[in-house]
């Protein structure tokens, strides 16, 4: 294919191929017609006879609205990426190819049973049905000019593994804090891991508090490698459940909003399909069946976070070379698996080869014979046999919560699953498997050979953290510790506080709650420790102009992080510079390898908070060079307004949040002209940061431009799902010449929604085009 040059011509030819919505069209493979009605918020709405044609259409759907989306996921966990976008995709194609997700999907998909096959195969002959047509693929197969190959059901369970392995990403985080622990000393690091503070709630039991509680190259390919597939540190989500006894109603209400890396088009896509057996409607992931995460059938509506279990392991192995190399476990060497893994790349003429070495732990993703490094493997429960889709029928049909927690026998996801029913039950629990380590909790790498650290078995599931009905008459997750530290079973170390506290508050301040209500919290930018923040630094005693300007403004602050709050950028860079004047000179001083700055920047929070309740303990054991936090809390205030000033001028009303924090809708491709003009939509400044409920995540400093942000928000109101609400960035089309491929945005930006309709009456009366699929 010739790649146009024209702008417009681009453009013209994007608008040529966007499916026509409204043209019947005759498919093979379906059991029944399938009618497709599409409201002016571009939410298909799918009427089907039989189940296998609910996923088919599920399929179809998807190929038709987001082919390319799917395509580009599709190269991330296949390790591909590097053949249509050159050197670029490599370290996200080395990483996927070590940590083996299409090698795992491959060797599962002959044991997965039935019921999960019948989902998948009817999902697949659904796209590739959409393909068989012969349609115009989206523009951006012309741009990079190649067609994609046909989808297979590993293509399926290979994106279930992604997701699996996005939920569970605790390798890299346990390198860095191995790094960290080797360069600070146990002193000191137990100072600053775990972090979490005593009055900030947990999951379970709902709300209430904690209590007391009794590790360069490989992490650059991690950290690289997660960035471009979007699968962020910084990722999160809120969701919260909220009984009849709360609501004006009398019934529940559920509202959920994920956080994930900014993505064009949107990562979900919202659909309603109703068949003879169950409906459903929600955010669908394309590639995946069903409304996995967020979504309602007739009875039960769900919604989710990311749990940040602990449910991977490094393992550091003593390898010797040989044919093949073997590796010493519990005093016996024994011989590795060798993977070959051929990688293709755009622009060279030879590929790139990696030899991935197993051991019983799993994949060398680093080090090894003739490499850098010790090496290390990676178990992680997700690389066995996993039967979640199994339960999709189960879970899309369950008539109330008990149902509904049971469908999740079989799910290996590591989630936060709340849920109502229409009969006013609401509930929470902790979904996927987790291990049961014979050494405890590995918090760091641990050694392979010799057998102390082995996983025996996993926690069974009607030992997983859950409430039902619980006497708060809610339940909420915002990525806090999802249980006390006396809860029998290790599930994680720590978590976020500071949403899940304000989500709390507002459950208790609001009351009677109703979807408005809930609006208001999805729209919150009350930023806790910035308000902290706010009250420490009355005592300073600035000595520069910008210094003391800032100074007041800072004083003054009353928490709301909204874009305009010049106050809001003033803590953001005053904590910026705090880490510079700790963690940061600590840094310096720190022996090769050091630990990355991102790394070390997990571990500003306990930092800051030590400052914030003037904690002197590790300033009197001599880590820090002051004696007093308000020598660097007035330091890094004073850089703070000398940034500023320098940046934006000595006229503090542009020091505003949103001229440091925007927000960028790019295109995966959209990094150059003509891709970048025709697919990007425009950048603009928003308020908020990780630590308020309307996220909208940054790296801290020196850039502090939003990589993380609300991807979907929706509010269910549980007995009359028509009232129900959603909205999503920038709109529900993956064809940038379709009217919806931004429309959504602005209402995004101001926090309004639209209807997740359900009533067919009402969805006909709204219908902006109808299709009918005949077999």
């Amino acid at each position: 294919m010739s790649t146009p040059q024209s702008i417009e011509n681009l453009r013209e030819e994007a608008i040529r191929r966007v499916p026509k919505m409204g043209e019947d069209l005759v498919i093979k493979g379906l059991d029944g017609p399938i009618k497709i009605i599409r409201d002016s918020h571009g939410v298909p709405h799918a009427k089907v006879t039989t189940t296998h044609d609910a996923w088919f259409a599920q399929g179809f759907i998807h190929a038709q609205e987001r082919l390319w989306g799917m395509e580009r996921t599709r190269r991330f966990f296949h390790g591909t990426l590097s053949e249509i976008v050159g050197d670029g995709g490599l370290e996200p194609d080395k990483l996927y190819r070590r940590v083996g997700l299409m090698r795992s999907a491959h060797r599962e998909w002959p044991l997965i049973e039935k019921e999960g096959k019948e989902v998948i195969l009817a999902y697949v002959e659904g796209v590739n049905s959409y393909l068989d047509l012969g349609f115009p693929l989206p523009i951006e197969f012309e741009i990079l000019g190649y067609n994609p190959t046909k989808w297979e059901p590993t293509d399926v369970t290979g994106r279930w593994k992604l997701i699996a392995y996005s939920q569970s990403m605790s390798g890299q985080i346990k390198l860095g804090r191995w790094q960290t622990l080797n360069a600070l000393g146990p002193r000191l690091f137990s100072r600053l891991f775990p972090f979490y503070p005593e009055d900030a709630p947990t999951m379970v039991p709902s709300g209430q508090p904690a209590g007391q509680r009794d590790l360069n190259p490989i992490i650059k390919m991690y950290e690289d490698a997660h960035s471009r597939s979007g699968l962020l540190e910084q990722n999160g989500s809120n969701s919260w459940v909220v009984d009849g006894t709360l609501t004006e109603s009398g019934r529940p209400l559920l509202a959920g909003d994920p956080h994930l890396a900014i993505t064009v088009p949107s990562f979900w896509h919202v659909q309603h399909i109703e068949g003879p057996d169950f409906a459903f409607a929600g955010a669908s992931m394309p590639g995946v069946p069903g409304v996995t995460y967020y979504g309602h059938n007739h009875q039960v509506a769900w919604g989710m976070t990311t749990s940040g279990a602990d449910a991977q392991d490094l393992f550091f192995e003593q390898i010797r070379d040989g044919s093949p190399p073997q590796y010493l476990f519990e005093d016996r060497w024994l011989n590795t698996t060798i993977n070959t893994e051929i990688i293709n790349i755009k622009g060279r003429k030879e590929p790139v080869i990696e030899k991935v070495l197993e051991t019983h732990h799993g994949p060398i993703i680093s080090g090894g014979p003739g490499k850098d490094g010790p090496a290390v493997a990676l178990q992680w429960v997700g690389s066995g046999l996993q039967q979640t889709f199994s339960s999709f029928v189960a879970m899309h049909s369950a008539t109330n919560i008990h149902e509904f927690i049971d469908s999740h026998k079989k799910w290996t996801s590591h989630t936060n699953k709340l849920m109502a029913d229409t009969q006013g039950n609401i509930a929470y629990m902790l979904t996927g498997q987790l291990p049961i380590r014979r050494g405890g909790p590995a918090h760091v790498p641990v050694p392979g050979w010799t057998g102390e650290h082995e996983w025996d078995g996993e926690v069974p599931f009607e030992e997983m953290p859950r409430t039902i009905n619980p006497s708060t008459h809610f339940s909420n997750s915002s990525n806090n510790l999802i249980v006390s530290y006396d809860f029998p079973h290790y599930i994680a170390p720590a978590g976020n506080p500071y949403r899940a506290q304000r989500v709390v508050q507002m459950l208790n301040q609001l009351q009677p709650l109703n979807s408005e209500k809930f609006g208001q919290m999805q729209s919150d930018r009350f930023n806790i420790p910035g308000y902290r923040m706010a009250q420490r630094v009355k005592s300073l005693k600035p000595t520069t102009e910008n210094g003391t300007k800032a100074h007041k403004i800072l004083s003054e602050w009353d928490g709301e992080h909204s874009s305009e709050s010049i106050a809001g950028a003033i803590y953001e860079v005053l904590k910026w510079k705090l880490y510079d004047y700790t963690l940061g000179k600590l840094r310096e001083d720190m022996p090769d390898p050091k630990p990355t700055v991102a790394t070390l920047r997990t571990f500003t929070l306990a930092i800051q908070d030590m400052a914030e309740r003037d904690d002197k303990g590790i300033l009197k054991e001599g880590y820090f060079p002051f004696d007093d936090w308000d020598i660097p809390l007035l330091q890094s205030l004073e850089a703070a307004a000398e940034h500023l000033s320098n940046t934006f001028g000595e006229d503090t009303s542009g020091w505003s949040w949103g001229n440091l924090h925007t927000m960028h809708f790019r295109h995966g491709i959209g990094r150059e002209d003509p891709a970048a003009s025709l697919l990007n939509i425009q950048r603009f400044g928003s308020g908020g940061s990780g630590e308020t409920v309307n996220a909208a995540g940054h790296p801290g400093g020196e850039s502090f431009n939003t990589i993380s942000l609300v991807t979907y928000r929706q509010i269910l109101d549980v007995g009359n799902f028509d009232n129900s609400l959603f909205i999503l960035p920038p709109g529900q089309s993956g064809h940038v010449g379709s009217p919806h491929y931004s429309d959504l945005l602005e209402d995004y930006k101001a926090v309004k929604y639209r209807p997740l309709l359900w009533n067919w009456e009402r969805i006909e009366k709204e219908a902006e085009s109808e299709q009918t699929l005949k077999p």
